[in-house]
């Protein structure tokens, strides 16, 4: 992922889009939630808006051929939740790893990318922040000021909603992938697609590596990532083939994941017991 300048940050917001957060925030599909007054004064401001939404982000309206961009529209600093596994860099743009969903983090400043804008975020972990890292908006559900002052039981029903919403999402995949297990495509399919992720790793260390090595040792660590790249295009090829043989099957067999299953049914339960609580404080996309 590569960092843009914030001169160019600017150029991807639509013309009257402010990113101040002094402002007063709407309770809209554009802004984080603002997470002041009493939970029936919040619902009251609700009155002909869409439903409740701290969803942090808009797509501008992109002509044919033109590359659509995401703009965060809420303020530069405040604290939230990841909505799923998500993906997390350095401040450089490195990726680090994964993170859970239902993470709690805080947020001082938006960053644009060559992807989506990220959010400059402290995860906490073991009643600590950790060091800075960045965070897609897409993958993040974001609010005003900050966790500390606010209601310590809504702050903890909005980390058990998240946190059980990625497990329902884990555990439906899981369904799924017994389900596409019937699919003589599956495995081929599958050994493809980490095979690619693979050798991406790998050019990436060797990337790394070649940038801090010189002479003969520098020489064969080109050479391998030379030939690497060349069986990549390899690797891509059978993605691309087993992949389309294992949709094509799946379009006349589809997948079914089973709604009466006993530990699905569970954790929808527990979910919906929580939701409830912080109903209107629940992005859209999350519910």
């Amino acid at each position: 992922m590569r960092l843009l300048p914030n001169n160019v940050w600017f150029c991807l917001c639509l013309i009257g889009i402010t990113l101040s957060g002094t402002a007063e925030v709407k309770r809209s599909a554009r802004n984080p939630q603002r997470l002041t007054g009493q939970p029936a004064q919040r619902r009251s401001n609700r009155s002909g808006q869409t439903a409740s939404a701290d969803k942090t982000l808009t797509q501008t309206a992109a002509p044919q051929n033109r590359v659509t961009r995401v703009v965060f529209m809420g303020p530069k600093s405040g604290w939230g939740f990841t909505k799923r596994e998500v993906s997390y860099y350095s401040p450089e743009g490195k990726r680090l790893g994964t993170m859970p969903g239902g993470t709690l983090f805080r947020y001082s400043d938006v960053k644009a990318s060559s992807k989506n804008p990220m959010l400059l975020s402290r995860v906490r972990r073991n009643n600590a922040w950790d060091e800075p890292c960045l965070l897609d908006c897409t993958e993040t559900a974001t609010y005003e000021g900050d966790p500390e002052t606010v209601d310590p039981e809504i702050v903890g029903n909005l980390h058990s909603f998240f946190l059980l919403t990625a497990k329902i999402a884990a555990y439906k995949a899981t369904l799924a992938e017994k389900a596409h297990a019937a699919n003589p495509h599956f495995l081929a399919a599958r050994d493809a697609q980490r095979a690619y992720q693979q050798s991406l790793a790998q050019a990436d260390r060797l990337e790394a590596e070649a940038q801090t090595c010189t002479g003969a040792r520098k020489v064969k660590v080109l050479d391998a990532l030379r030939a690497l790249k060349y069986e990549q295009v390899r690797l891509q090829s059978e993605v691309t083939r087993t992949s389309a043989a294992f949709t094509k099957w799946n379009q006349t067999h589809p997948a079914v994941v089973p709604a009466d299953d006993p530990t699905l049914r569970t954790l929808e339960r527990e979910r919906e017991a929580v939701r409830v609580k912080v109903a209107d404080l629940i992005p859209p996309d999350a519910s």
